[in-house]
């Protein structure tokens, strides 16, 4: 199937992926959660400001040099796409900025942290509990309505 063919929304979705945190490796995040947003059926403006807002904000978090290592999750239930973006330390580095932080920093006129807010329907921040400790970012939108 290529590319420009529409396909019918999934019904469910699990996807868990774990890279690097490396420039070299967000092509990889980027494309899927492109094929994701694809294969859940948004209209092409819904999928071109979700794509945007959320690749900004995982751009954020593999530019700063706090992580070691990148989590994606990528989910669906009966009526939301979930994205879940789980960022660990590397063990050399303390806690000089929350994700929070890090997304609530000014490009140009806006903040990732505000594009997401206006884009997804939810979004939550935080910081794991025990000894990793991660920082995490959970998105959620409302699945189109099936064709």
């Amino acid at each position: 199937m290529g590319d420009d063919e529409q396909q019918q929304p999934m019904s469910a979705l699990s996807l868990d992926v774990t890279l690097p945190c490396e420039v070299r490796y967000l092509p990889v995040f980027n494309r899927l959660a492109e094929r994701t947003v694809d294969y859940t059926g948004y209209d092409k403006a819904v999928r071109e400001e979700m794509l945007r807002v959320v690749e900004a904000a995982v751009r954020r978090v593999f530019d700063s040099e706090d992580y070691q290592k990148v989590c994606l999750r990528l989910a669906t239930t009966d009526s939301d796409l979930l994205i879940r973006i789980r960022c660990f330390r590397a063990a050399t580095v303390e806690r000089p900025m929350s994700i929070e932080q890090l997304l609530s920093e000014a490009e140009a006129d806006e903040t990732p942290l505000d594009c997401l807010r206006q884009v997804m329907n939810t979004v939550t921040l935080g910081c794991e509990e025990g000894e990793d400790g991660a920082d995490f970012c959970e998105l959620s939108k409302a699945l189109p309505e099936a064709l």
